[in-house]
Parts: structure tokens; sequence; C-alpha cells
């Protein structure tokens, strides 16, 4: 990121008070300059390289040349890599409204969350992953139905988009949802890699108009806003809130709060994520996919990462 900086046309992303520069076709804005609009206060770590914002409750963490931050000790992906130099640090302009400002202030609600729709990943002849003998479409079922137990328990009505080993088309989804007037939907998956050692937890949100995509298809910013990006502010909200929650009650690798434009998450029109919660494909890591005891303890931190939303937006 060593291109020149640039006055940038205005964005409506960025507040009108703050200045606009562009790097290699992205636009920025100083770090310096928002943090003092947002009362944050600003710390070197390193100069040039890693500079912390905090105001005592929250906490934002930038490393050049990166695009993730540490946000309250959690990973989040941004739309464009950080930039420093010079000691000023620069923020894609696009991520204070569409990340940072989600949360920071949520905006509350007087509206209820009760009624949830789980969406257990495949089924039928589309199996998904698949290590040995075994298809990541049993264990979403599995995992979507001890979250479902926990969640009646807690007095949520729940809908699933499938309850038995049966194909449900992407789109229908999502549209299952709707039709129970769903106030969240979630989407569970598994992960698997080529790569033994990858493990950890990812949450996906919907990408944001005028952003590539964080996950492996990185969808390009030229992409047409869909029905879920009504929802992007609360999307973010969720999808943090179980990042943090599932990090922090599972205490495994985190993989960051992610960005993707999958079809269950276009499609949503009620705030939603997709979870991917462990590597099949880990020697270790397996086991909280197969082992009924582990599933249950990350369907509890799911839950729980439900309640923290809940919390952060003010809902019944």
């Amino acid at each position: 990121m060593s291109g020149l900086l640039s006055p940038a046309a205005h964005t409506a992303s960025a507040p009108q008070t703050l200045q606009r520069v562009s790097v290699l076709g992205h636009d920025y804005v100083r770090a310096s300059s928002w943090a003092a609009q947002t009362g944050l206060r600003a710390r070197w770590i390193a100069p040039d390289q890693e500079l912390e914002l905090t105001n005592g409750r929250f906490t934002l963490r930038l490393i050049h040349d990166s695009r993730r931050v540490r946000w309250n000790g959690v990973w989040v992906w941004i739309s464009a890599p950080v930039v420093m130099r010079d000691h000023e640090a620069l923020l894609p302009s696009l991520d204070l409204g569409s990340t940072f400002a989600p949360l920071l202030a949520a905006k509350k609600t007087s509206s209820p969350v009760r009624v949830i729709c789980l969406d257990p990943g495949h089924g039928g002849d589309d199996t998904g992953k698949r290590e040995g003998s075994r298809f990541e479409k049993q264990y979403t079922l599995l995992l979507a139905q001890e979250v479902s137990r926990l969640l009646v328990k807690s007095g949520y009505k729940v809908v699933m988009t499938r309850s038995t080993d049966k194909r449900v088309e992407l789109n229908d989804r999502p549209l299952i949802a709707r039709r129970a007037n769903a106030d969240l939907f979630i989407s569970l998956h598994f992960n698997a890699a080529d790569v033994p050692s990858a493990q950890g937890i990812e949450v996906y949100c919907l990408t944001p108009v005028g952003a590539s995509s964080t996950n492996a298809g990185g969808e390009g910013a030229d992409s047409p806003a869909a029905p879920g990006n009504r929802c992007d502010e609360r999307n973010v909200q969720l999808a943090y809130a179980l990042q943090e929650t599932l990090v922090q009650k599972l205490g495994r690798e985190d993989r960051g709060m992610r960005r993707a434009r999958f079809a269950v998450l276009r499609g949503a029109t009620m705030p939603s994520a997709l979870i991917e919660a462990a590597f099949m494909s880990h020697a270790t890591e397996c086991r909280c996919v197969y082992s009924s005891v582990e599933r249950s303890r990350l369907a509890q931190a799911i839950v729980q990462g439900i309640v923290g939303y809940k919390k952060c937006i003010g809902a019944r």
C-alpha cells in the first residue's frame, strides 16, 4: 500500500467533516480525525505498524497493511487494508459506517427478538464437507436440533429450514424465515480445508455494497445490493456478538467476523449470520463436530451469542 495519497470524492459512508484520501483506488479517512470525532484516544503500539484507538469501553487495534482489525480483542475483517505512513493511520471510509459505527453505538429497538430461524446447512444430495464417512449435513442438523432445544427452553419460538435429511434450495431457506416472520436467521455450517492445520471459528454477515467479500469467493465491490443489505447494521451486530461469544466461551482460534454474499444471507430480510463453527479436517477440532458433548457446548455458546446481540440492541 505504498501508493501516493490524493483527495477522493465524497462517499456516504464517511462523515462529511472528515477529509477523504484515495489509496490505490480505495477511499480512506485519517484515523486521527475519526478518533477525535468519536471520542477515541490514539496510542502507537509500534510506530507506523500498529495503532490502538480506545475510549475505555471499546478498543480498536489497527495493523498496517492488514484487512483484519481487533475490536475488543476479536478479529474483524474490513473492506480494505489499513494504511500507515508518516505517523498517520488511514481507515477505509466504507467501514466507518458499515462496520465501526454499528459496533460503537448500536441503535436501540423496542421490537422483540422471539422467533429465530435456524438453517442447518446442506441436506439430501447436498452433503456439504466430507471427512471419511462423515458428512457435514449430518452434523449441522444435529447442532441445529440442540440449539433449537436450548432456545425453546429459554422461551423462544424456533423455525427450522429443514428437520430431516432433505435438500432445501438456497433461495428457499430465507424464504422460510420470511414466511415465519422470523426475527433472526442463523445458518449453521462446519468447515474443512486442504491444510490440516486450519482450525477455528468464523462468523459471516452479508458484505455491504461497495466492498469485496472476505470469503474464498471474494465477490467484488461491483456486486449489486441485495435484500439482506437492508439489515447491514444489525447483521454486523449479530455476527460480531456470535463471533465474540463463540471464541470466548469455547477458547478456540478466532478466525474473525467476516463478510460474504452467500445466497442465504443475500435473501434474508431480517438480521442474519452464517456460522462456520469448526474444521472437520482438523485432527482435534473435529471433536467439536462429532462429539455430542462438544456440540452441546457449541450450541450453548450460540444461544449466549443471541442473548448478547439482544442486549446490544436493547431488544426484548
